[in-house]
């Protein structure tokens, strides 16, 4: 089974390579690996390299690159899933599986509705390093961002930066497939609420900002679950 290992941009010099810390120790202990194997290693910015190894440790590998693969795996439609924070474990569900769908940014919101607190400086790397094993486990070359968080007032005012701006709301009269335009959209923004969804004047100011509503059915679901339909839905139309 092909295996792709990743190690931050700032890591590789040249065609040196030098892999440190969790993942030299998954490189060297759990798989094996040792000095002559050949691996597959994404910089999480869109290039992967394939590398020889030329030392191994359980805290640092070294390597040379072979060859240099720029075979385009992310989707023509870039996607920014804008959503309210909730609680762990659901969050951190949300980034893995957004992840391996092919979301390109994640847009963090606080609304009226959200209860956690973010603590950036706590939380984000552990989403970081989530989103880090759901983009190899799904062989994808580049790995999300997490943008700044925003409240919704001021989240209002980069709506029309994206060509196609939808809203997850339960009381919209439209499928979310009927909202989907055939015409080629490069930049697309996906909202969904939190807990509980967005309140009545928040929908109205999405709307009134370009946003368009959509439903995702008869069911009430989950902020994870309906992010992953709605990718779902978004993906299989624009044959990402």
């Amino acid at each position: 089974m092909k295996e792709l290992f990743y190690t931050p941009a700032r890591t590789i010099s040249g065609s040196r390579v030098m892999i440190r810390g969790e993942e030299a120790h998954h490189i060297f202990k759990v798989k094996r690996h040792r000095h002559g194997d050949k691996v597959l290693v994404t910089d999480g910015e869109g290039s992967e390299y394939k590398v020889l190894i030329t030392s191994a440790s359980d805290s640092l590998v070294e390597g040379q690159i072979i060859s240099t693969l720029r075979k385009p795996k992310e989707p023509l439609l870039e996607v920014t899933l804008a959503f309210g924070i909730i609680k762990a474990p659901r969050i951190e569900v949300l980034f893995e599986k957004c992840t391996e769908m092919g979301v390109s940014a994640f847009q963090p919101l606080v609304t009226s509705r959200t209860v956690p607190e973010w603590e950036e400086e706590k939380k984000v790397p552990r989403f970081e390093r989530i989103i880090v094993s759901a983009m190899k486990q799904s062989l994808r070359s580049v790995a999300p961002k997490i943008l700044p968080l925003l409240d919704l007032r001021d989240f209002l005012t980069i709506i029309p930066n994206y060509d196609h701006a939808l809203v997850a709301w339960e009381e919209a009269r439209h499928q979310l497939r009927e909202r989907l335009t055939k015409r080629r959209v490069r930049r697309l923004l996906l909202v969904i609420g939190p807990e509980g969804g967005f309140a009545l004047d928040e929908v109205d100011a999405l709307l009134k900002a370009g946003a368009k509503p959509f439903s995702l059915g008869l069911r009430r679901l989950r902020s994870e679950t309906a992010a992953l339909a709605a990718l779902a839905n978004v993906y299989s139309l624009y044959d990402a």
